[in-house]
């Protein structure tokens, strides 16, 4: 006997807790006052199993559906950050679309009021901050650019060509120690020499050769005399930021902030023609 429970021990102890369930399982659903001792006692011993069962089974379930949540939460978020970044770089795309709209606009308006003969071009190259201030161009003697012609985009004068090559030409501007522009005060019409200024880090420039005389102000606009024939007249140079007359000599000095912001040069026109279109 004791060898036939020690061969089927797992059996009979597996037949007992399924006849226990059953067991407990019916009293569960029987009424209390029907039950009878063996009943409720299974009901007494079984009803804690039962209970962690159940709270075991919901955390399982509460901690499945949370899994699921965050991996949606987490996708989603996925999704939104990729739509985020084409957002942010269709923003820099039409900012950059509108802000060269905006040169193109002044470069239209510049033309229309100086309708001269011009041909567009693209810097390539710059060097604004060294010994010489240049910029290098996309068009050359082979698309009809002259030597020494005038250079401008929509805010005014940017210098004038003086190197070419078949394809590109170097421009010297005007904030360059080398470079003299005969100008004059569109207020008083008192001439002087815009020249650039190698030791200004600043891009600026400054009216040279005017007579202390002459009635020179803060804020007065400085255009092109058209004296010299490099540049027709009128075409805006800069303002006066401060002006220097010293105790002896005959000329007054002023320093001039350019028309042109040279750090954001980007599209510019070159003069071929100097006579006006009709």
């Amino acid at each position: 006997m004791t060898e036939i429970l020690r061969k089927y021990r797992a059996l009979i102890i597996t037949v007992l807790l399924l006849i226990f369930s059953l067991t407990s399982l019916y009293s569960h659903h029987q009424p209390q006052e029907e039950r009878s001792v063996f009943e409720r006692a299974a009901v007494w011993m079984t009803s804690p199993v039962q209970k962690a069962v159940v709270y075991i089974w919901a955390g399982v379930g509460i901690i499945w559906d949370s899994y699921f949540d965050l991996v949606d939460a987490r996708q989603l978020a996925g999704e939104n950050g990729y739509l985020l970044t084409l957002s942010n770089l269709r923003i820099r795309e039409l900012e950059s679309v509108e802000s060269e709209n905006a040169r193109l606009r002044r470069l239209l308006d510049f033309k229309q009021r100086h309708p001269y003969k011009y041909l567009p071009a693209r810097i390539i190259g710059t060097d604004i901050l060294g010994q010489f201030r240049t910029i290098t161009i996309n068009i050359g003697a082979d698309d009809g650019v002259p030597q020494l012609a005038p250079v401008v985009n929509g805010d005014g004068v940017v210098g004038r060509i003086y190197a070419l090559s078949s394809h590109s030409a170097r421009v010297l501007l005007i904030i360059d120690q080398n470079s003299s522009v005969d100008g004059v005060i569109l207020r008083t019409r008192s001439r002087g020499i815009i020249q650039g200024n190698a030791s200004d880090e600043q891009l600026e420039c400054k009216f040279a050769y005017s007579l202390r005389t002459e009635d020179i102000e803060v804020g007065d606009e400085i255009v092109t005399s058209g004296i010299d024939r490099s540049f027709p007249p009128g075409m805006p140079m800069g303002r006066v930021q401060q002006v220097f007359r010293s105790e002896g000599g005959i000329f007054q000095d002023a320093i001039v902030h350019p028309a042109v912001d040279f750090t954001r040069l980007e599209e510019i026109m070159v003069l071929i023609s100097t006579e006006m279109q009709q």
